[in-house]
């Protein structure tokens, strides 16, 4: 068999033996250790994904907490304006009832004072009429007699 291209001898047994004991050696101090690296990442990254995801639903819940403090605050803020404005329109009303009242009053009064400015000017009046009326008797009767 000396002259095929391909010779299987004694050299192949040793090449053989040769390639597993490289392929054993690769395995221990290539395979196992980058498989083991591997899976200790993927661990790890597993670890992670569940603390974003739990720290995703940590943040939804804060985002709808604060979204209710929210609301409520609105709520709130709403319901004093409302009161203020209430309060308001009945400060308003009291005080044009006030208004009203004080200027009944008002009225109320200087139709007194004109009521009696008018009854002393008509009892002037009527004084001087009996006068003018005297005095007209006197000069008529003056003539007469």
């Amino acid at each position: 068999m000396a002259g095929s291209i391909v010779s299987i001898d004694w050299t192949l047994a040793v090449q053989t033996v040769n390639f597993l004991i490289f392929m054993v050696l690769i395995n221990k101090f290539l395979f196992k250790p980058l498989l083991e690296l591997m899976e200790e990442r993927e661990r790890e990254l597993g670890t992670v994904y569940s603390e974003v995801e739990a720290l995703k639903e940590k943040a939804n819940s804060l985002l709808a907490q604060v979204e209710e403090l929210l609301s409520r605050a609105k709520e709130e803020a709403k319901a004093k304006i409302d009161e203020a404005v209430r309060e308001a329109r009945e400060e308003r009303e009291k005080i044009i009832a006030e208004a009203q009242e004080l200027a009944a009053r008002k009225v109320e009064r200087a139709k007194e004072e004109i009521w009696k400015s008018f009854e002393e000017e008509k009892a002037k009046l009527e004084k001087e009429a009996e006068k003018i009326a005297e005095e007209i008797v006197k000069k008529i009767l003056g003539k007469a007699a």
